[in-house]
């Protein structure tokens, strides 16, 4: 494994999937993991795994952990938020995967905490899980259809 430097911004998506994916790796599992950049896109030294998450994460379990967030990331340096959804299965999304992007970034946008990325940890590894794959399934209320 490469040595992580871990005062290197992670500039692009391909550099945050390669940290990521150093980071968590294969998917052992089920859970959903929180990491943090600074303005610098610097991510800090703390991992938050969180393996009591429904599946798929409902209205409610997503405003719950966006308030949180947007309170704990209040006077920090935290300038964004990463989710990793660590979950046994191949890399192709599913729609409890979608639905749940979907909720907790509508969610976090309402509460105004930024989100930079999601991703999937899975059986084979770490990929990115862009917001084109999930937010069709917002309607114009926010809600998740399905």
């Amino acid at each position: 494994m490469d040595e992580i430097d871990r005062y290197s911004p992670l500039l692009t998506d391909l550099e945050l999937t390669d940290r990521v994916a150093m980071l968590i790796g294969r998917a052992c599992r089920r859970q959903l993991w929180l990491m943090f950049l600074d303005e610098r896109s610097v991510m800090l030294p703390t991992l938050m795994p969180n393996d009591e998450v429904p599946n798929p994460l409902d209205d409610d379990g997503a405003r719950l952990i966006a308030a949180m967030l947007r309170q704990a990331v209040a006077g920090t340096p935290i300038e964004s938020v990463i989710f990793v959804w660590e979950r046994f299965g191949g890399p192709i999304a599913s729609e409890a995967d979608k639905q749940s992007a979907a909720r907790l970034a509508w969610a976090c946008a309402d509460e105004g905490v930024p989100v930079r990325a999601q991703l999937i940890s899975h059986d084979f590894g770490t990929r990115w899980f862009g917001a084109e794959e999930y937010t069709a399934l917002l309607d114009a209320a926010g809600s998740v259809e399905g």
